[in-house]
């Protein structure tokens, strides 16, 4: 068992730009071999690139601040709010990219990439 506390994790801002994030679970930090953990936090206004990732799901565990989800491409693409107690579920491959629209209240929320040891292998393609 290992346990990791977020406030040590360092930020990484380069990954996703436009979030803060960290990674807390991965073979870096505690040797696993199929699962990424982290937390993205958000500023009020913030957002990021549409993107996905190639070779693994994304699921993500909204905990504070209402956000925008922008999903697909094209005449597939669709827009949710959610906020605090809703997941999220990508597949992989799938186009997303996400905004924060509140003026005052940052948004933060725990992701999962499943079956992959690291943010790396997961594929991520910014577009």
């Amino acid at each position: 068992m290992k346990i990791i506390d977020t406030e040590k994790i360092p930020i990484d801002s380069e990954y996703e730009k436009g979030f803060d994030i960290r990674f807390g679970v991965n073979d870096a930090t505690c040797g696993a071999k199929k699962i990424v953990t982290g937390r993205t936090f958000l500023a009020p206004g913030g957002k990021n690139d549409p993107h996905y990732h190639a070779n693994s799901e994304a699921v993500m565990y909204i905990m504070r601040g209402r956000i925008r989800v922008t999903a697909g491409t094209g005449d597939r693409k669709a827009e949710y709010v959610v906020g605090p107690g809703s997941f999220i579920y990508v597949p992989p491959g799938e186009v997303h990219g996400i905004v924060n629209d509140s003026d005052s209240e940052p948004a933060d929320w725990i992701f999962m990439y499943p079956g992959v040891p690291n943010k790396e292998a997961a594929g991520t393609i910014i577009l």
